[in-house]
C-alpha cells in the first residue's frame, strides 16, 4: 500500500474515530477522553491512526464493557464511509475489521486511479 494511500486511510480513520465518539459523548466528553488517552498512554488525538492497540486498551480501561460498543459503532461508521455494509464476523476483532477496510479502501483507491488514467489517456 503506498504511503499516500495509508495516510489518507488514518485521516478517515481518525475523522470517524473523532465524528464517533462526539456523536454518542458530545464535545466536552470526547475532549475528555482524549485527555485521558495522552494522559495515560501518551496517545495524542492525532497519533490514534498508528496506534490503534493502544486506543482500544484505552477504551477499554475508560468504558470497560462499553468499549466494544463503541468500536462496533466506529466500524459501522466506516463501513458506511466506504459504501459497503457492515456485517459482524465469528472471530473477527477491531484490529481484523479495520485490516480488512484498510485493504478496501486501498483497492478502490486503486480501481479509481486506473479508471481516471483510462478515460485520461489518449485513443490511439
Amino acid at each position: 500500500m503506498s504511503a499516500d494511500t495509508k495516510e489518507e486511510f488514518n485521516k478517515l480513520l481518525l475523522q470517524t474515530i473523532d465524528e464517533n465518539l462526539k456523536q454518542i459523548f458530545r464535545e466536552t466528553a470526547t475532549h475528555i477522553i482524549y485527555q485521558f488517552l495522552e494522559n495515560n498512554y501518551s496517545l495524542k488525538r492525532e497519533k490514534i491512526p498508528e496506534n490503534l492497540e493502544t486506543f482500544m486498551e484505552g477504551l477499554r480501561e475508560f468504558f470497560r464493557s462499553g468499549a466494544h460498543v463503541i468500536e462496533q459503532s466506529i466500524l459501522v461508521e466506516l463501513h458506511m464511509k466506504l459504501g459497503l455494509k457492515y456485517k459482524s464476523r465469528e472471530g473477527y476483532g477491531f484490529m481484523d475489521y479495520l485490516d480488512d477496510l484498510e485493504n478496501v479502501y486501498h483497492a478502490i483507491r486503486n480501481s479509481a486511479k486506473v479508471r481516471w488514467l483510462q478515460r485520461a489517456s489518449p485513443k490511439t
